[in-house]
């Protein structure tokens, strides 16, 4: 097992004294340390539709899917501590491997937000192991719970998980990784608990719960219910990398005979391509009401092993591929073309695939700026999407059998 002490060393260093001895202040909601500037770092904060994460439609695996569009992330961890009582085994997570809220002692305490440097919505699970009769909600501070740990009046240790074997790989026991999302009080999640994009049935419902982060109240998203746990990528050194799954942006270029009808809408960074999606468009090229249609594509899907052998298992963290329809390709129908989101040549990257050997589609390549044209720091140069996928309201992440 990999020694992570100094990370918790530095992480409860960043107050500037210690708190005096007893139970951590409450200092009110994390909004109010939040500069306006810094606002555009949290998820779901959009000037035209207020505090509200938006619900983007695409395809995969044959048919249509979705996902919540949180913005950009990282590979990289940050750590997250989570209480529970001495002796108690289904702590902090139950037998379905989502978070156990009828045994955490506490809310648990998150030592970065977003913007900070070492932000990520990809949590490391240290557990908190704490003496009967602890005082719930008593440590809201990294210094605190320092010095609990160093005086010996509770134990904190990196969450360890038995993952078994997932799609042929023995993971064993792993070090744990937990999808939260930090958002701004009141955020919400559009179309939380609807219809699935494939009008199957109604969504699972995804709560908000509260954690501290400083001794601020901050809210976040428990995706543990849809997404369940991680575990860390087997490429990790130091500390957990995020598993990764692939989303295929799918593009038509503007120098085209006939000229993409998509190439004549205003205002977008490039001149030479427009992304086959309404949200990089800006514009209900559906004509559906709304402008969050695309014709992305994922590789993967909750609890599936994907159609293409060579894709990677779900993760609601995406590697970005840019695909660009050729000029063999120019009348391979997407949603641009058929003003349909239930229409497209392309619904699964099987077909995406099969389009690319005959010539209608570029080969994937990694999507290395933002919308904007701005390289992209970190993760290898390579864009990536914070993007949870919805599940049906029956849904339980593991064992994925659960859902036959």
């Amino acid at each position: 097992m990999k020694k992570y002490w100094w990370l918790l060393a530095v992480a409860v260093t960043v107050s500037c004294s210690d708190p005096a001895p007893g139970v951590d202040e409450d200092l009110g909601p994390v909004d109010d340390i939040v500069s306006f500037a810094d606002r555009i770092n949290w998820p779901g904060v959009d000037r035209a539709n207020g505090r509200v994460i938006p619900f983007i439609r695409g395809f995969g695996e044959g048919g249509q899917a979705a996902y919540w569009f949180l913005g950009f992330a990282s590979r990289l961890t940050a750590d997250s501590f989570w209480f529970c009582e001495e002796g108690d085994t289904l702590c902090p997570l139950d037998a379905h491997q989502r978070l156990n809220w009828d045994t955490l002692v506490s809310h648990p305490l998150f030592t970065r937000l977003p913007g900070m440097d070492g932000f990520s919505p990809f949590w490391q699970m240290w557990k908190v192991t704490v003496p009967p009769g602890f005082e719930a909600e008593s440590v809201k501070t990294t210094a605190t719970l320092d010095r609990l740990r160093a005086d010996g009046t509770v134990t904190v240790e990196p969450l360890m998980t038995d993952f078994g074997t997932i799609n042929g790989e023995l993971l064993g026991y792993q070090e744990t990784i937990l999808h939260c999302a930090l958002v701004l009080t009141g955020t919400t999640l559009a179309e939380n608990g609807e219809m699935m994009p494939d009008n199957s049935g109604p969504m699972l419902r995804l709560e908000s719960k509260f954690g501290w982060h400083e001794g601020y109240k901050v809210e976040f998203i428990d995706f543990s219910p849809s997404d369940g746990i991680f575990a860390e990528a087997n490429d990790s050194e130091n500390r957990p990398l995020m598993r990764v799954a692939n989303i295929y942006i799918q593009w038509r270029r503007c120098n085209e005979d006939p000229r993409p009808a998509i190439c004549d809408i205003p205002g977008y960074a490039y001149t030479d391509r427009r992304p086959v999606s309404e949200r990089g468009l800006g514009q209900d090229i559906t004509n559906d009401g709304d402008d969050n249609d695309t014709n992305n594509t994922v590789g993967a899907v909750p609890c599936k092993i994907p159609l293409r052998a060579e894709e990677k298992m779900y993760s609601p963290l995406w590697a970005v591929n840019n695909v660009y329809v050729e000029q063999a390709g120019v009348n391979t129908n997407m949603i641009d073309t058929t003003s349909d989101q239930m229409v497209s040549d392309i619904m699964s990257v099987v077909d995406m695939f099969a389009a690319v050997a005959r010539g209608e589609l570029s080969e994937p390549e990694k999507a290395t700026e933002d919308s904007t044209g701005n390289p992209v720091p970190g993760n290898d140069g390579q864009l990536h999407f914070s993007c949870p996928n919805p599940v049906p309201a029956n849904y339980v992440p593991y064992p994925c059998s659960d859902n036959d």
